[in-house]
């Protein structure tokens, strides 16, 4: 998944003067091939003087100002096997935590796996909300009854949730 983020001096944006450099995530090493690019005052063995701060990103998720730049190299260097929020989304172990529908394919097994007769199938399906019986997504709205989502319903699902998505996996993986 590709991270790039800007990174820019806080003294000098204050004074008038936007400096910082666009990075693409992970790096070998946060100070050498950042912060010690921005002219802090000082380097990565005697501290800095000035702060720093991230002015724009470019990533599915959220990334606030102030994250910490070596926490997000670490989750950059553990999301770089996948290529898309959906591939980390499918990954999880709990799914539920993400504030996503838990989708199924929506096919025959489907019903062989969710239902042990079919009036339950009948019931489901007249009270639910099946937009196009050719969708290939299904779940549970909040009642117990059927609905279903198109692919386009489907990506947005993701990208609306893909902060928790990460934060999720944040709590599995690091």
């Amino acid at each position: 998944m590709k991270i790039n983020v800007f990174v820019s001096n806080l003294a000098k944006y204050n004074d008038g003067e936007l400096n910082g450099q666009w990075t693409t995530l992970p790096v070998d090493d946060v100070n050498k091939d950042i912060l010690d690019k921005l002219d802090l005052g000082g380097d990565s063995k005697h501290g800095y003087h000035d702060e720093w701060f991230i002015s724009d990103y470019e990533a599915p998720f959220t990334i606030s100002e102030d994250d910490s730049m070596y926490r997000l190299n670490e989750l950059a260097e553990a999301l770089e096997d996948y290529e898309t929020i959906e591939d980390v989304y499918k990954d999880l172990d709990d799914r539920e935590a993400t504030g996503c529908e838990d989708v199924y394919d929506f096919d025959d097994d489907f019903f062989d796996t969710m239902f042990t007769d079919k009036t339950e199938i009948a019931r489901a399906t007249f009270f639910g909300e099946i937009q196009n019986w050719l969708d290939p997504y299904i779940y549970f709205n909040g009642v117990g009854n059927l609905a279903s989502m198109n692919e386009y319903q489907y990506q947005e699902m993701l990208n609306n949730h893909a902060s928790k998505i990460i934060e999720e996996f944040k709590n599995e993986y690091l």
